[in-house]
């Protein structure tokens, strides 16, 4: 190889070193152009005439960080702690029956001829209701008056004219509907919060909408040995004339109640290596478990004696997915 290939072959090198290094410079500031764009920083001598800063994800302005969060933060349902009633009740289910009642019964044995009276009649005391013929075959005897033998209201007419009757058998029940009871039974293991004077929210499918007051005026001392249950009747604290006998009540009858107390709904409460505790949303927005005492409990709410202020937002919903400081977002809900 000559001396001019030899140097030709040197200036091709350089050239192509001088080429390679241009990429590599023209690569670098781009980059460095990229980093500065993005936030990374700004360079030297930056002035307020520099290219704008681009808002991060989301167009809110905030930060990456701050935009990740928000993202990973879980929604929950919270309520505010306040003052309020709590009751601990039973719940069972009764009927309405007349307290006072009266069968009327025939002087005679015979036949019922006929009968004056109509289920839901009001009828008065001595009034005429009915009339049985003692006649037998060959015989004839005079026609037997049924008088009723107090004033109210005919709720029942078992036997139809034409039936034979006795001296036993009762042919119609008079009954004073102003004396209405509630007839329920109570399972022998709450028997021992019952007295009388209770007091019980009542409610009829006939009225869905409302709401009555009762208390307990009677408890039987005697238990039924096949049902395990004490019968007890309660009355209306205020009478009714839509309230009918025969119908079904649901009652609530409250053995234990406190004014003016701190609680919150039964579903925030949780078992916490023995322990009860709730989940608190702080003022960072971050779930804080909080241990607390609890007093009365009732299928909706429960009070608590311990470890929560009026204010404090208890988490309700959304529970199974928290643990200590983690970040949530609310949403407001009353008891």
């Amino acid at each position: 190889m000559t001396a001019k290939n030899i140097t030709d072959r040197i200036i091709q090198i350089i050239l192509l070193l001088l080429i390679a290094g241009g990429i590599t410079v023209m690569i670098s500031l781009n980059l460095k152009a990229d980093d500065q764009e993005a936030g990374r920083g700004a360079p030297p001598g930056a002035t307020s005439s520099s290219r704008p800063q681009t808002p991060a994800a989301g167009g809110d302005g905030q930060s990456p960080r701050q935009g990740s969060s928000t993202r990973n933060s879980i929604a929950v349902e919270t309520y505010t702690v306040q003052k309020t009633d709590v009751s601990q009740y039973i719940k069972v289910n009764g009927d309405v029956t007349v307290e006072t009642t009266v069968e009327i019964y025939s002087d005679t044995n015979g036949k019922l001829v006929s009968s004056m009276i109509s289920l839901g009649d009001t009828i008065q005391k001595g009034e005429l209701i009915a009339s049985v013929d003692p006649s037998l075959p060959g015989q004839n005897y005079s026609i037997s008056a049924v008088r009723s033998t107090i004033s109210g209201t005919v709720i029942s007419l078992p036997l139809q004219v034409g039936a034979k009757v006795s001296t036993s058998t009762p042919i119609a029940t008079i009954g004073d509907l102003e004396d209405l009871v509630i007839l329920t039974y109570i399972p022998e293991r709450f028997i021992s919060a019952l007295k009388e004077g209770l007091s019980a929210d009542v409610s009829f499918d006939a009225f869905p909408d409302e709401v009555f007051q009762a208390r307990i005026s009677e408890i039987n001392p005697v238990m039924d040995v096949n049902t395990r249950t004490l019968s007890v009747k309660l009355v209306l604290t205020r009478k009714d004339k839509r309230i009918r006998p025969g119908m079904f009540a649901t009652m609530k009858l409250i053995t234990r109640e406190s004014k003016d107390t701190i609680a919150v709904p039964a579903q925030a409460v949780l078992s916490y290596y023995g322990e009860s505790m709730v989940y608190v949303m702080d003022e960072n927005d971050l779930a804080q478990r909080r241990i607390v005492e609890m007093g009365l409990i009732s299928d909706e709410q429960i009070e608590i004696i311990k470890g929560l202020n009026v204010g404090d937002r208890v988490i309700v919903q959304g529970l199974n997915k928290l643990t200590e400081g983690t970040p949530v977002r609310q949403v407001e809900v009353n008891l």
